[in-house]
């Protein structure tokens, strides 16, 4: 029993992130869409990939508006090995993930050495994850329920689990120009998160035997929302000299504390078995069910109790970055991130912290180039690749990512001096993984479309 109620656990710790490291979404412009090397960035999302690069803005006000379209497939394929060496059994079990909408908001305003900047976006979570025909991890422990329970029948397992998460961010501070070529920033951001989980997980009874078919024998139902508020300080240098620029960026690590708010974590027999006499004489009431199921719950339950907090912190990040103005019409930049996952604190609601779980830290590498083609349009792609150090036991069915390679194309077109439209796409696509512990392949796949503007006054 305790297995099987493990899975909803595992479910609690499903992470949606797109473009970043294992906890954290870079992609917050659609100026990274069309090029993810942008943390050397002297524009207007410099603001959030490069704040301290804010300093060499003109003076006066910057703004800018970006949204957001992202689709993503995240695919469990079971393999189940057959007897004379035949081809293996395979059963794929489809995971969507749709964001309609992702909005990041920019500001700026500089004035002599010093500039004010602030940005509101989404860089964790931001989007619903649907698992609408299970997971091979429901299935396969459902098989052994009947054991654990006593029950002398078979077990199939059938569920659905979504789960929503949302990191909302604030950040808020203000870079000076030290000298010509040399500028510091110090800020932090204020983190909001607010997690949804909503799943059932039933146990159907093959009574083929006793003449009646398949039922349901009974359901974990889980319905729980999560909310935390923490901050992070960052800070950042930047240093412009000739047709180059350098930059440097941390973000340290934001501890963050989440409270559940249980609206319901209950196992629920099937009434209509009381109505059964063969079952009854198998001591297959409702009630019996309920007793048996809760006995084996135990403590098991305590984590998901009403008003209990978890940490689930946001990492530190390093980041380091470079442009080079190599003709007056082409600009080409690379940049290196290092997450520091292993050192934050993500509790699962069983105990035990699964970033412990993880055999190094992620690493991002990205290069990219904007080529002007005329005095209005700008054209842009780039690359990121993000090699993470997962591995078979930090992996599960809800909680897979595989190391990724992500591709972006687009442009920027200056609709006056003032006024410039962005527009990208991005294709991100992540190597199968094959779990050895679980017989299970992981595929997933990532699209995002973006438009923004940027204006200055």
């Amino acid at each position: 029993m305790k297995r099987f109620f493990t899975t909803l656990v595992l479910a609690s710790a499903a992470a949606v992130t797109f473009a970043g490291g294992l906890l954290t979404n870079t992609n917050q412009s659609a100026s990274f869409v069309r090029n993810p090397a942008r943390f050397a960035s002297l524009s207007t999302d410099a603001i959030y990939f490069n704040p301290a690069g804010t300093a060499f803005f003109n003076d006066g006000w910057s703004f800018s508006a970006n949204w957001q379209m992202i689709w993503q497939q995240r695919d469990a394929i079971s393999i189940k090995p057959t007897l004379g060496g035949t081809t293996p059994l395979t059963e794929t079990y489809d995971g969507k993930v749709y964001v309609p909408c992702m909005p990041t908001l920019f500001a700026a305003y500089k004035t002599g050495d010093w500039t004010f900047s602030g940005f509101f976006g989404m860089p964790g979570g931001g989007g619903k994850a649907e698992f609408n025909n299970g997971l091979p991890m429901f299935d396969n422990l459902i098989g052994g329920l009947g054991s654990s329970l006593g029950l002398p029948i078979a077990l199939q397992g059938a569920s659905q689990f979504e789960s929503t998460q949302y990191l909302f961010a604030l950040q808020l501070g203000a870079a000076y120009r030290i000298s010509e070529n040399l500028s510091a920033y110090a800020g932090v951001r204020a983190n909001y998160v607010s997690n949804n989980y909503l799943g059932t997980i039933k146990a159907v009874a093959d009574l083929r035997a006793l003449q009646m078919g398949k039922m349901d024998l009974m359901a974990v139902n889980l319905d729980m929302d999560q909310s935390g508020i923490a901050f992070a300080p960052i800070v950042g240098l930047d240093y412009k000299v000739g047709n180059f620029n350098f930059a440097a960026k941390y973000e340290f690590r934001a501890v963050t504390n989440i409270e559940n708010d249980t609206k319901k974590i209950a196992i629920e027999a099937n009434k209509a078995l009381d109505q059964i006499p063969d079952l009854g004489m198998m001591g297959l009431s409702s009630a019996a069910i309920e007793q048996m199921a809760g006995a084996g719950l135990g403590s098991y339950l305590g984590g998901f109790a009403d008003g209990n907090t978890l940490r689930a912190d946001a990492p530190a990040t390093l980041t380091l970055a470079g442009s080079w103005q190599a003709l007056p019409r082409l600009q080409v930049m690379a940049g290196w991130n290092y997450y520091f996952d292993k050192d934050a604190k993500i509790e699962s609601l069983m105990g035990g912290d699964n970033m412990r779980k993880l055999s190094r830290n992620t690493i991002e590498y990205l290069c990219g180039a904007e080529y002007q083609v005329t005095d209005k349009l700008l054209l842009s792609a780039g690359i990121q690749f993000s090699n993470f150090g997962i591995n078979d036991e930090y992996t599960s069915d809800l909680g897979f990512i595989n190391d990724s390679f992500m591709t972006g194309v687009g442009g920027k077109y200056s609709i006056s001096e003032k006024v410039d439209f962005n527009f990208g796409y991005c294709y991100a696509n992540y190597a199968p993984d094959h779990n050895k512990l679980t017989s299970t392949r992981y595929e997933r796949k990532t699209h995002n479309v973006s438009v923004g503007v940027d204006f200055r006054l």
